[in-house]
């Protein structure tokens, strides 16, 4: 009844400990379920924005691929308008050097009449027209008709070589006075033509320089916004890259957490089996060393009395030997008993020591399987705000690449603009710039001779 109640104990024990111990292990279970189904939903969530996330970036993409087209348009015109730009000036070029030859014609003409002016005007000149032509008619108050005549003849040559035909011939045959009007109408026209041209000359260079200025800065901002872009669309490519392979990182982490899980599982199956085996066969050789125990005692214990069989003693005749008790030889214990014992000590102690062993190494085992879980839930959680760090950075590039590319269409056409514009200029203030000096000494000796054929008129001279 004792070796029982101990055994009885014994088992009880053992089921506590085993209860214990299944009972950390279906904590741990539930603790492992508990996290992988919160797992599961951010692998969820995190699919549903990747998926999003890949929507925008077709969407971007497409945008892409039209702003590269209107930029690839843009450009085939700014090629087109540049040949244009470059017949206009070769048209211009030719227009020049034909205008240039006119300036010369021009210019040799004018030098002739200021030389006929200053041949006439020469004291010798007046001293031979005063004894060649006003010899009889002299007077000291009013002018003959004679010398009337001449200086209608010589204003009127004047004005010929000036190229004024019209005032020649009026010269020639209307009055004075009507003459000399005409002369200040058209001095005062040329002197207005002279200021309005000086100031046009002075507006196309102020836009012309302005243009310049603005070109210069559109080609600038373009560059920038091209090599802008450039720089976006490579820290696009780069981030989507960067993205991919941090998902298929936390896809090999989960894959390699799975395959612990299954591990830690078997593991611990096993552990639960060999612990359950151990321990049963523990009681087994438990029992089996109590009933030896319990044997060799007896025998040590009763080893100093000679064992015989109770009987009554009679004396022996002649024909019966009576029954005297016959001595048996001296009793010693099985030898072997005392090895046996032993053994199922040692086998016993082996089956503990493996037993602690199991105990040891699934503590062990279920410490690195949390530990790993650890880490990997934390490698994971870094990973995934990683991914919204990099996912934020793409959204904000993408947003700047749309930027940078309507920036860069409002630069192209601000560019058209501008050249149209100075081509607009150029058609209207390339001829009086590079002319603007002749022009002006041109219309300076018109108003020149038209004041020596007054003067001339006018008797001054």
């Amino acid at each position: 009844g004792q070796i029982f109640g101990i055994l009885k104990q014994m088992l009880a024990d053992f089921k506590e400990s085993l209860s214990e111990a299944q009972a950390k292990e279906l904590q741990a279970k539930e603790e492992y379920q508990a996290l992988k189904a919160a797992k599961l939903e951010e692998i969820e969530a995190a699919k549903k924005a990747v998926e999003a996330m890949d929507v925008q970036i077709a969407d971007a993409s497409e945008k892409e691929v039209q702003a590269a087209q209107e930029l690839e348009d843009v450009e085939s015109q700014l090629g087109m308008d540049r040949e244009f730009l470059a017949k206009l000036k070769k048209k211009c070029t030719e227009s020049e050097a034909e205008y240039e030859t006119r300036v010369k014609d021009r210019t040799e003409e004018i030098i002739a009449v200021q030389e006929t002016i200053k041949i006439l005007n020469s004291d010798e000149a007046f001293d031979n027209f005063d004894k060649t032509v006003n010899t009889a008619f002299l007077q000291t108050s009013s002018v003959s008709s004679s010398e009337e005549q001449l200086r209608r003849q010589r204003a009127a040559q004047v004005l010929r070589e000036a190229d004024m035909l019209s005032l020649a011939t009026a010269a020639e045959l209307d009055a004075f006075t009507k003459v000399k009007e005409a002369i200040d109408k058209m001095v005062a026209e040329l002197k207005t033509q002279q200021a309005d041209e000086v100031k046009q000359r002075d507006w196309c260079k102020d836009e012309l320089a302005n243009n310049d200025r603005e070109t210069a800065a559109a080609d600038d901002k373009k560059v920038s916004l091209e090599m802008k872009i450039a720089d976006l669309e490579k820290t696009i490519e780069t981030l989507k890259a960067d993205i991919e392979s941090t998902k298929a990182s936390i896809a090999e982490v989960q894959v390699q957490m799975k395959k612990s899980s299954e591990i830690r599982e078997g593991e611990s199956a096993d552990y639960q089996q060999t612990v359950t085996d151990h321990r049963l066969t523990q009681m087994i050789l438990d029992k089996a060393l109590a009933r030896m125990q319990e044997v060799y005692a007896f025998l040590e214990n009763g080893a100093a009395q000679q064992p015989g069989a109770p009987h009554i003693e009679t004396s022996g005749t002649h024909t019966d030997p009576g029954n005297g008790p016959a001595r048996f030889t001296k009793y010693e214990k099985h030898g072997g008993g005392s090895r046996v014992v032993e053994m199922l000590k040692t086998i016993i102690a082996d089956s503990k020591k493996t037993e602690n062993d199991a105990i040891a190494a699934e503590e062990d085992a279920q410490t690195a399987y949390e530990s790993f879980m650890k880490d990997s839930n934390k490698g994971i959680s870094a990973s995934l705000g990683k991914i919204n760090r990099m996912t934020a950075a793409l959204a904000s590039s993408k947003e700047s690449l749309s930027l940078a590319e309507t920036d860069l269409k409002g630069t192209m056409e601000e560019l058209q603009g501008l050249s149209s514009m100075a081509g607009d200029l150029h058609k209207s203030c390339d001829f009086l710039l590079k002319n603007f000096d002749a022009r002006q000494q041109a219309r300076s000796a018109e108003i020149e001779a038209l004041g020596e054929a007054k003067a001339i008129l006018s008797g001054s001279k």
